[in-house]
């Protein structure tokens, strides 16, 4: 859907730019290949983040969907909705988000005191493995992955290193066999994770929620928050790609309308009563960026100021 949208904006600045080098309006044609440039760089950004999906580690995958959340509430509550759902009926989901979110969020104060992260990861992994069917997980995960990427869930930054690293050596450590050949390599990834947790345990941490807190919090929201038409309108002006992509057209054609008005006012000082150019400007001072005509205005525009500078 995001992608739809940046490819029409990529086509408006190329119509625009096309006019601007038909005309011989250089300037014009600076501004928009300008923006054509900001554009491209916002999608390139936005494709490398979507490239985050492309896993199937439940621990990347909860935490754009947590990372997301604040604003999924207001603007797709039918997407928080569907991975909820998910996650509640999926042992394997459910199993995996307990175990992240104790390491995460419960290794701290009293805890960190009485016992040493390596013995409290060997527990909650045990604990964890008699939750998770390791024959199903890979199967549950990409089942997550779908729902999010169905829903539009993306995220809107990408995952710093630390956690990254996290994610993969508990996910390494829940699907990996304990055999001979890969005992190297498991204990590097429960040192990592052991890591993790000790660099952390004196943090000032906001009691971490169980899932079934997330989702009452989450159904409470459902009642306080707006209703679904307000949803639907809320979603098309938050988007957060698409205010960056109008307010790129707007100044073109806000940059253009003025040069328009400029050469009318130097003309209407030489001529004070010609009503021709005094009405063409108080049309052109009433025109307002409108998304759905800017090709055509911007087009318009230029026409016109092209004339009245030849003459």
């Amino acid at each position: 859907m995001k992608s739809n949208n940046y490819n029409k904006e990529f086509a408006n600045y190329i119509r625009i730019i096309g006019e601007a080098l038909k005309n011989e309006d250089f300037d014009a044609y600076n501004s928009a290949k300008m923006m054509l440039d900001e554009a491209v760089s916002e999608k390139r950004e936005f494709n490398e983040l979507k490239k985050q999906l492309n896993t199937l580690n439940f621990g990347i995958l909860n935490h754009i969907f947590e990372e997301e959340l604040p604003t999924l509430i207001k603007t797709n509550k039918k997407g928080v909705r569907a991975v909820i759902a998910l996650i509640k009926e999926d042992k394997n989901l459910v199993g995996q988000f307990n175990l992240y979110n104790v390491i995460k969020t419960k290794y701290n104060g009293n805890a960190a005191k009485m016992i040493d992260s390596s013995e409290m990861l060997d527990k909650l992994v045990e604990s964890a493995e008699k939750d998770i069917d390791s024959k199903t997980l890979l199967k549950s995960n990409k089942k997550l992955r779908n729902v999010m990427i169905e829903n539009n869930i993306v995220p809107s930054k990408f995952i710093s290193s630390e956690d990254k690293n996290l994610y993969e050596a508990i996910d390494n450590i829940i699907t990996s066999k304990r055999s001979t050949s890969n005992m190297v390599s498991l204990m590097e990834n429960y040192h990592t994770v052991c890591q993790y947790m000790d660099a952390h345990k004196d943090d000032n941490k906001s009691k971490g929620k169980t899932f079934d807190e997330i989702v009452e919090e989450f159904e409470k929201n459902l009642k306080d928050n707006l209703n679904e038409s307000e949803i639907s309108f809320v979603q098309e002006i938050t988007d957060f790609r698409t205010p960056l992509a109008n307010k790129r057209k707007e100044r073109l054609f806000n940059e253009i309308k003025t040069q328009c008005l400029g050469a009318l006012e130097k003309m209407l000082k030489e001529d004070t009563s010609n009503e021709e150019l005094s009405s063409l400007k108080e049309q052109i001072s009433g025109m307002a960026f409108n998304n759905e005509t800017i090709v055509n205005d911007i087009a318009k525009l230029m026409e016109i100021r092209d004339i009245l500078v030849e003459e």
